[in-house]
């Protein structure tokens, strides 16, 4: 009796063992892959946005006083 508790928690730990380590290895990946998404889609982004002139009209125009309410 003692002998199968001993194996099956022996066995029940190498398995978690082995799904944790898989998990582990999965959100590495997938944070690999939204690093280089979000990398991309600055980069894209970045290279198509105005002159920071520009941004001072479009932030009065949404910031400024707005009198309209």
């Amino acid at each position: 009796m003692t002998f199968a508790l001993i194996a099956a928690s022996s066995v029940l730990v190498v398995l978690l063992t082995f799904v944790w380590a898989r998990e582990f290895r999965l959100r590495r990946a997938l944070q690999s892959l939204l690093a280089r998404i979000f990398t991309q889609w600055r980069n894209t982004h970045e290279a198509t946005e105005p002159d920071p002139k520009h941004h001072d009209a479009h932030d009065r125009a949404y910031f400024g006083n707005d009198r309209r309410m």
